[in-house]
């Protein structure tokens, strides 16, 4: 039987899945919020390829939905129930449902993860 990590989930989804749910579920969060989550559960930031790709397996798991240009990011009903919230990452891994067929990779405009991460740096110091 192939497990969620041979099929093709990494850590970085359950910690993006996590980032995202450490908002504000109601309204969604914007990226510096997610960014801040991140940091929040792992003691990083995560790079910008492993957040985008993430997040688009997890919006094609259904777990998550986005709106790059109004800034928000949150969970599904499906996201907001998932046991990958309970655990270690690697539980959380497990966790997760069959992961769905590969897609076209996602990409952020230019400079806005970039302009993210900045302004998460500068609020923190």
């Amino acid at each position: 039987m192939e497990t969620a990590l041979e099929a093709g989930w990494t850590l970085s989804d359950v910690w993006i899945l996590r980032s995202i749910s450490g908002v504000d579920s109601a309204r969604g969060s914007s990226l510096r919020g997610v960014i801040a989550a991140a940091d929040y559960l792992n003691h990083a930031i995560p790079r910008e390829d492993e957040f985008v790709a993430g997040l688009g397996r997890l919006a094609a798991a259904g777990l998550v939905e986005f709106d790059v240009a109004a800034d928000r990011y949150w969970l599904t009903a499906a996201g907001r129930s998932s046991a990958a919230h309970r655990g270690t990452f690697i539980a959380g891994l497990a966790a997760l449902p069959e992961p769905p067929p590969a897609s076209p990779p996602l990409a952020l405009p230019t400079g806005v993860f970039s302009s993210a991460v900045g302004r998460y740096l500068q609020d923190s110091t």
